[in-house]
């Protein structure tokens, strides 16, 4: 598999040099913000996926990836096991508590273990409850009283399900059937859409807020567009870079508030953030983009 680093170096400094104008741009202005349903509160619409960095305990490069995209209006970030309280430690060390919106997870088949942790980690974040809860369908749907109650208690603000796997598609909706979810995570890119069909319309009726995950197809993506030059057409949605395609394409759903991307390179941050300012490719221009990176595969 080529990995997002070797396929940058590969591309060499045309593909560089490309970047340049959007990167400008990311460094003077904030990314945009997207508003959560039923809410006054919005998110913005890059947000961090779960990065080896913080699965890995890597303090320095954790604090480089977090400071960049603090300073360029990130907040949305994605963490779970001991990664949750390296994130908020570092972002109570950047002073950027208030601007932190972590998404972390936790078991409902083991409520005494789930309180206990989340009462540790709000305890990191310095904060009175946490952002947003996530646990997985397999066990959120027979749990799912629990985090009702524990977000009626105050131990958080938002409650939501998670997963990659149209396989647990059928799950998630029927959790959404209740009214009671607030956020939903599923994979969206121009190479995985079955999301579009299945669950993202009933999102949108349900009022639900949407996060994705998989951009890249862990890094895969990034192997189908190898030696692709990127489509001319491309300038007319603000786009310099294949991240960027992937990233406005799930972007310009109108269900989807935030996109999560994942990566250990601060400089792939910028790359990425920069996917979130300018111009979003209308319908017509979607289907294109579909066909088109599909064709590669």
């Amino acid at each position: 598999m080529t990995s997002r680093r070797t396929f940058i170096q590969g591309a060499g400094s045309a593909v560089f040099s490309s970047l340049i104008p959007q990167l400008a741009l990311a460094a003077q202005r904030k990314l945009p913000r997207r508003r959560i349903p039923g809410t006054d509160d919005s998110l913005p619409v890059v947000a961090l996926g779960n990065s080896n960095a913080f699965r890995q305990g890597d303090f320095e490069t954790a604090r480089q990836l977090l400071a960049t995209f603090f300073d360029h209006g990130g907040g949305y970030i994605d963490c779970s096991g001991d990664g949750a309280y390296l994130v908020a430690s570092l972002a109570k060390t950047l002073g950027k508590s208030d601007q932190a919106f972590l998404g972390s997870y936790f078991s409902g088949g083991n409520p005494e273990e789930s309180h206990a942790s989340a009462k540790r980690l709000i305890a990191t974040t310095g904060s009175d409850s946490l952002d947003l809860m996530h646990t997985y369908p397999e066990d959120g749907v027979p749990n799912w009283d629990t985090f009702r109650r524990w977000k009626a208690e105050g131990l958080t603000r938002y409650i939501g399900l998670a997963r990659h796997q149209p396989k647990y598609y059928d799950a998630m909706m029927q959790v959404m059937e209740t009214g009671t979810l607030d956020f939903l995570q599923v994979n969206l890119s121009p190479l995985e859409t079955e999301a579009e069909e299945r669950i993202l319309p009933m999102a949108i009726d349900k009022g639900v807020a949407v996060t994705t995950n998989r951009p890249f197809i862990n890094g895969r993506y990034f192997s189908i567009v190898k030696g692709q030059s990127l489509p001319a057409w491309a300038v007319e949605f603000d786009c310099t870079s294949w991240a960027q395609f992937s990233i406005k394409y799930v972007l310009s759903h109108p269900a989807v508030n935030s996109v999560l991307t994942e990566t250990a390179n601060p400089k792939h941050v910028l790359d990425n953030l920069g996917g979130g300012f300018g111009r979003l490719p209308d319908e017509k221009t979607r289907k294109k983009m579909r066909e088109l990176v599909q064709s590669f595969a």
